[in-house]
């Protein structure tokens, strides 16, 4: 990392400002569509650094909006998250989380701290062409936040062109900037099915349907089928974490309830899961005499890269941390991501930022603040190159 570079030399020296902030929303963190403090703590800070703030959409969002004086120009967006994890932290930092079973385990508190600092450069040097949209989001861990802005009206109250987002990895190498090429993230649909049977005594069981050995038939015949179905360069994984059924060791239930969740970086490849997973429950619902019924309650499409932000993304992170730190067709992770709605609207792109120690999610996990200063630097340097493209383009 070039820390000599005009950029990221300011936003070294601001460390001490930045530090304040992470050590500030880490010690408060805060659960999906419950942070009201951070918000708050985030629109103070974008109105002590006199950018436009625009709070409560999707109920605890926060949008920051900054016009540069270079004349007009294309509207450019970068989110940040603002949620935590509800898991108890054993980091042992200084600035540890002061609220029992709650904690930045995943970085979205470095994340904030990362777009506020670039926010603060470009307040502070204001000769860009455009605007820049500083979008906070909440409730990312519940894959539900980035809907409950678009449902009121994000883009309609602030116009994008095109929108970006950064993510720490541990494991990419300290400093390295990993650009997907196209999926950056997997689908995630968490899937409920549903088995009704004629329950009966287990000594007699041509008496009434057996719902629990059809959902092993059902699961089997599946994961086989899957392996016969899907090219096996694609990525798709079926998996379900949980059974619920029956009470006494010899009675049949008359219900069986099995959640589980399905991954892909391909539209195409998610919707032969589903069809795979649907002709399964019918074959074994033929076959055992029971019924099925499937529910999605919860799902988030594939986090898709459009090329040209990919480019874009390229050509700021070659010249901000030299071509041998960039990671180009980076490798996708099975992770999901609700920024992938964002993504449906307008074009933009989703990066890795590598850092080292433990993974995301782990209870010792710690956001690095020494890569804060590229972070921030490559989200100001997009936005101002971005924002300064023809609109023709």
């Amino acid at each position: 990392m070039d820390t000599t570079h005009p950029i990221q030399a300011w936003l070294t020296e601001q460390r001490p400002q930045w530090e304040t902030w992470l050590h500030t929303i880490h010690q408060r963190p805060e659960t999906g569509f419950e942070e009201n403090h951070t918000a708050q703590f985030v629109a103070a800070c974008l109105h002590e650094l006199k950018i436009e703030c625009i709070t409560g959409i999707g109920k605890t969002g926060v949008v920051g909006i900054l016009t540069g004086t270079a004349g007009a120009g294309r509207r450019i967006a970068f989110r940040a998250e603002l949620d935590a994890l509800p898991m108890q932290e054993c980091s042992g930092v200084h600035y540890h989380s002061r609220i029992a079973g709650k904690f930045h385990g995943c970085g979205h508190d470095g994340h904030t701290t990362t777009l506020l600092a670039a926010a603060a450069y470009l307040a502070a040097h204001r000769d860009f062409a455009g605007t820049a949209i500083f979008i906070f989001q909440p409730a990312e861990e519940l894959l539900s936040g980035a809907q409950a802005m678009l449902a009121e009206g994000l883009f309609e109250r602030c116009p994008c062109d095109e929108i970006y987002a950064l993510h720490n990895l541990p494991g990419l190498g300290k400093g390295k900037v990993g650009i997907p090429a196209a999926g950056a993230l997997a689908s995630a649909d968490h899937v409920e099915v549903l088995i009704k049977a004629k329950g009966t005594h287990g000594s007699a069981p041509h008496t009434g349907q057996d719902a629990i050995l059809a959902s092993a038939h059902f699961l089997t015949s599946l994961q086989q089928s899957l392996t016969r179905i899907l090219d096996s360069r694609d990525s798709g994984v079926i998996s379900f974490g949980s059974i619920h059924a029956g009470q006494a060791n010899n009675i049949l239930p008359e219900e069986l309830l099995m959640t589980g969740t399905i991954r892909t970086h391909s539209e195409t490849v998610r919707a032969r899961l589903h069809a795979q997973l649907q002709q399964a429950a019918d074959s074994t619902a033929l076959l055992y005499g029971v019924s099925f019924a499937i529910h999605y309650p919860h799902q988030a499409p594939v986090t898709l890269n459009h090329p040209q932000a990919v480019e874009a993304v390229q050509a700021v992170a070659t010249r901000l941390a030299g071509a041998e730190q960039v990671i180009m067709n980076a490798r996708p992770l099975m992770a999901s991501e609700d920024f992938s709605y964002f993504l449906q609207q307008i074009p933009g792109a989703y990066f890795f930022m590598g850092q080292d120690g433990p993974y995301c999610h782990h209870p010792q996990f710690i956001f690095d603040t020494d890569i804060i200063p590229l972070g921030a630097s490559l989200i100001a340097e997009l936005i101002r190159q971005q924002a300064a493209r023809p609109t023709t383009q």
